[in-house]
């Protein structure tokens, strides 16, 4: 049975894509296998995050009805992923009534599909969450951030999704809301501490997971622990 995860938040910037691809990538390190979906479907950025523009198949080719294999791809790190189409032509043709249909034909493709969502509450955001079994929500040590991480939790739980807890990114020596403050706020516990750090960046130019770039940063060795801590 397929285990879909929604990797959510209710700010933009905060490093959604970037750790669906890594948890994705430490998942798949650890003999898991999964996928991660590119559901943000008015800006895509999976691909992007991996070296790649334009695909041959996309998720919106399987909105539109084709085949899903097609659009699975074969990171050179090992992780498989399925990006969207970047060109505006795909949003005029976007239809979020077709998403059930095509969520359907990932059913039994893989044991987990990471799904990295749009940003903020909109009603794509909103729409491909609700097709996850389960929420796994990133934010940062900062009041807008983490403001905003609580409506989206109380949204995910309106819809009787299951909250696994926090991501809380960029993580530095002096922040504006403390790891405990974070917890309380949002009333989840913080599954992973990802450090600030020059690593992801790198990673970011190289086109490749940080869990693949730099094995031992202390950034991958996070992303490793909270794949343990889902399986």
């Amino acid at each position: 049975m397929t285990r879909f995860v929604a990797v959510v938040s209710g700010k933009g910037g905060v490093g959604k894509t970037t750790t669906a691809i890594n948890l994705g990538a430490a998942l798949m390190n650890s003999g898991k296998d999964s996928i991660v979906l590119d559901g943000n479907l008015t800006a895509p950025n999976v691909g992007i995050y991996l070296g790649g523009a334009n695909f041959d198949s996309t998720i919106h080719d399987v909105l539109d009805g084709k085949d899903v294999g097609r659009a699975v791809y074969l990171h050179a790190s090992g992780l498989k992923f399925i990006p969207g189409n970047i060109k505006v032509d795909a949003l005029k043709k976007l239809d979020l009534n077709k998403l059930r249909k095509a969520y359907n034909k990932l059913k039994g493709i893989s044991e987990v599909v990471l799904i990295d969502t749009g940003a903020g509450l909109t009603k794509e955001t909103l729409s491909v969450m609700n097709l996850a079994d389960e929420v796994l929500v990133v934010t940062n040590p900062e009041l807008a951030a983490v403001t905003d991480a609580m409506k989206t939790i109380e949204k995910a739980e309106e819809s009787n999704k299951l909250v696994l807890g926090v991501v809380l990114n960029r993580y530095k020596e002096e922040n504006e809301v403390t790891l405990q403050n974070v917890e309380t706020m949002l009333g989840k516990p913080v599954l992973a501490v990802i450090p600030e750090s020059d690593s992801v960046k790198k990673s970011h130019i190289m086109r490749h997971p940080v869990v693949h770039s730099e094995p031992k940063s202390d950034v991958a060795l996070e992303f490793g622990k909270l794949a343990e801590r889902l399986k």
